[in-house]
């Protein structure tokens, strides 16, 4: 099966080999990406010059074939990318388990607008559009704004809207509570710890006379929704630099910055910084399978994945604006939410032979 070309320039990190589509001569070719023989740490910093592509005009699976001379890949490893579906503003994708599913948190606007028009689009692990606009449901009576971050826990869906929470049942998509918290103005990532409490950012930011402006509220917070518990604050300050995607995983709690940093909290709230650049803007985290994580970076149009040794490297580049990632553990792909270009990416990360460029931000 041959591989589609399409205008366009992608770099993909994968099993043993990676595609690049060009977009002036619409010639496919297959590149065998090395791996650097002195990996490069978390803390390292790497200035890379971010490829510039257009937006393909239609939903494409791509099959990556032909690993050039010497290549021993005898199957071809699909990557999924999902476009001209109705997707508006995509910001965050979650998988959904049980039902093995995407959601997908769509803005439809902007950022901090209170339009009432954002919505849940769900997706299948093929790239099909289950339900455009899952929620709000027809009838259900509650309208979402700028719907961001999700979690799930059980069969409830946690969902990050300016300053409030909606509360959506996992199964049917309906509403059934939203909580609006004190002196907050973007909600963001948000993330479920194993004994149940949930942790969510602030990014600091809010909407004067139709412009965004820092609101000092950055912060990090846990919360429990039950009336016997009060939540607590992990981190608060302007020093978190606009705390934006958040993740739950066996190395703590991790969080990206819109200043381009990535910390590590305990869950008593002790800081480790273990990315810090300048000009950066980080999106999303999400732990994967092996220990190892992946964050977005919208500055530089790319998403790093750390292995479990810590180990950084380039897991996809010239993409413009990944959001808020997900991860599919079934599959092993790292879900990526184009919100300029109102698409989605499903990349397989493959197996333990997987070569990525080395280095990171």
């Amino acid at each position: 099966m041959p591989v589609r070309c399409v205008p366009n320039s992608l770099t993909v990190g994968h099993s043993r080999c990676a595609p690049v589509l060009n977009a002036e001569h619409f010639k496919c070719t297959s590149v065998r990406i090395a791996q650097s023989p002195e990996p490069h740490r978390v803390m390292s910093f790497l200035n890379q010059s971010p490829a510039t592509r257009a937006p393909i005009p239609v939903a494409t699976l791509l099959l990556i074939v032909g690993c050039g001379e010497g290549s021993s890949v005898d199957e071809p490893v699909p990557f999924v990318e999902v476009a001209d579906v109705g997707l508006q503003s995509p910001r965050a994708i979650v998988y959904d388990a049980i039902a093995d599913v995407y959601l997908v948190s769509n803005v439809n606007g902007g950022s901090l607008d209170e339009d009432e028009n954002g919505f849940v689009s769900r997706i299948s692990p093929e790239g099909e559009v289950l339900s455009s606009q899952w929620i709000p449901s027809v009838g259900s009576g509650d309208l979402m704004n700028a719907p961001k971050g999700m979690a799930i826990r059980g069969d409830s869906l946690f969902i990050t809207d300016i300053g409030c929470i909606h509360i959506a049942n996992r199964e049917t998509g309906e509403i059934v509570e939203t909580r609006c918290l004190d002196d907050v103005t973007s909600l963001s990532g948000i993330d479920v710890a194993t004994e149940g409490s949930l942790f969510v950012t602030d990014r600091g930011f809010d909407l004067v006379d139709g412009q965004i402006v820092s609101s000092s509220t950055d912060a990090v917070y846990r919360l429990t929704f039950r009336d016997d518990q009060r939540g607590s604050t992990l981190a608060q300050g302007m020093d978190l630099n606009h705390p934006n995607g958040l993740a739950i995983g066996p190395i703590g709690i991790l969080v990206t910055t819109a200043g381009g940093e990535l910390i590590r909290f305990t869950p008593n709230g002790e800081r480790t910084d273990l990315v810090t650049t300048t000009g950066q803007v980080f999106e999303g985290v999400v732990f994967v399978a092996d220990g190892g994580f992946a964050y977005s970076s919208s500055a530089d149009s790319s998403v790093y994945l750390v292995d479990g040794s810590g180990s950084v490297g380039t897991l996809i580049d010239g993409i413009s604006f990944p959001g808020d990632l997900g991860y599919d553990s079934v599959r092993n792909r790292v879900l990526i939410p184009l919100y300029e270009e109102n698409r989605l990416l499903f990349v397989p990360l493959g197996d333990e032979e997987t070569e990525i460029s080395s280095g990171g931000p």
